[in-house]
Order: structure tokens, then sequence, then C-alpha cells
């Protein structure tokens, strides 16, 4: 049993319904460019964005690990060797593939738009929490793992993600009332291990491959600017 038995398939368990209820169309748009692959990890354990060529690992197969731990495990014989951290320039064209929008004002901004996309990625690369903290009786699900980022702060580590929950009761009063989603990248965490949070692992592709991912990452990234963050993401 691996490590993702108990998480990688929760957003079916804990969520199900309303991925069922994800908009077929943007399922589809997203599973056409990014494809469930097997490995040495498991069945399903590697989500292959066919648009940039970059083999992903389920985040569920690294949690907790500390970043320390988890560069450690990267190299020559260690548990994930062959595999590398990824940068923002890296995830973020990742997510556009899954359809998730990263325009101006979507950067830790919980949006409707991103709700579906993001929960369909979820089912794919892996859901960490469900317990984030969006106010009194509001809890939302997320997914967030270190990077290759420097650290944005004092004795933390880069951290990018992904949030959602269905608003539409509203669970809060403070967001739009609707199913809503939110993307996150830089933020600073703890580099300690934590089982709610994992690594955003990428197969070490060939040079030239690596020349082309990384160039087309900082053309997008310097399109869409976020700002970084030193909230937690399990915090609204």
């Amino acid at each position: 049993m691996t490590r993702q038995t108990a998480t990688r398939w929760g957003l079916a368990m804990v969520f199900g319904i309303q991925v069922a209820a994800l908009p077929a169309a943007c399922l589809a748009g997203a599973l056409s460019v990014l494809v469930s692959e097997n490995s040495p990890f498991g069945a399903d354990t590697i989500t292959h964005d066919t648009a940039t060529g970059l083999r992903w690992l389920d985040l569920t197969e690294s949690i907790s690990y500390s970043r320390s731990q988890i560069l450690l495990e990267t190299g020559p014989g260690g548990t994930f060797e062959g595999y590398r951290l990824a940068t923002d320039a890296e995830i973020q064209p990742l997510f556009v593939d899954a359809g998730i929008d990263l325009g101006p004002g979507t950067f830790d901004q919980f949006v409707p738009q991103n709700y579906a996309p993001i929960a369909a990625l979820a089912a794919l690369v892996g859901q960490l929490g469900t317990n984030g903290n969006c106010g009194n009786g509001c809890t939302f699900f997320y997914t967030q793992g270190f990077t290759a980022e420097l650290p944005p702060f004092q004795n933390t580590a880069a951290v990018s993600g992904f949030a959602w929950f269905d608003n539409s009761a509203p669970l809060s009063q403070s967001y739009p009332q609707a199913p809503i989603g939110r993307v996150s990248f830089g933020g600073g965490g703890d580099p300690g291990a934590s089982p709610d949070r994992g690594s955003w692992l990428v197969q070490a592709p060939e040079p030239t491959r690596t020349a082309l991912a990384g160039a087309a990452g900082a053309a997008l990234f310097a399109l869409r600017v976020g700002r970084r963050t030193n909230r937690r993401y399990s915090e609204a």
C-alpha cells in the first residue's frame, strides 16, 4: 500500500458528488492535455502534461517529508531519484493546462471560475487537506507542496498550491456565494514534514526539453505576475 492510498482519491470519497457534477467540458478539456500514467509508485501516480512534456509525481507520494529530506531523497539512491523540485514557472503551465485561470485578480483569491478546474486537477495530483479554515464553520480542501523557489521569508520554505470549496450555501459571507477555487504561488510555509503537504516533483527531462519548458514557463510567468504571501495554506 502506498502513501497515496488514504488521500489519492480522498477527493472522490469526501468530495465525490461534487466532482461527479463538474462541468463535462472542463473535465474533458483538462484530461485531453493531462494524462494519468503508472509509475513504480503505483497506478495513476504520474500526471503527464502533454503540452509541456513534463511528468508530475502525485503530491500524495511525497507527504510527510521535510524540504531538506526531499532534497536528499531526490539524489542518487533516494526514494525520488530521477525527480526534482519544480519551479513556479513550471507549475504555472500545469495549472493553465488544467484549465485554471491565472489572469489578473486570481492569485490568492477565491474565484468561481477556478473551482471546477482545480477540483479536476486535485483528482489527478491528489488532495492533501480537508480542514482549511475560511471562518467560523467554514472549511476548504487544499493541496500544497514545496517548490524549488527560494524561501520568501526567514525560516520558511517556498510553497505553492491551490484550494477550493463550495460556498453556495454560503459557508462564508466573505467570499462569492458559489463553488470557488484559489491558487497561490511562492508562499512561505513551514520547512518541516507535514501529512498535509507534499512536494511538486517533476521527472528530470532531457536537457533540451528542460530548456524549452523553462523558457515557456518564464514567458508565462512574465505575463501572469502573482504576489508572495506568508499565509498558511490551511487558512483563508
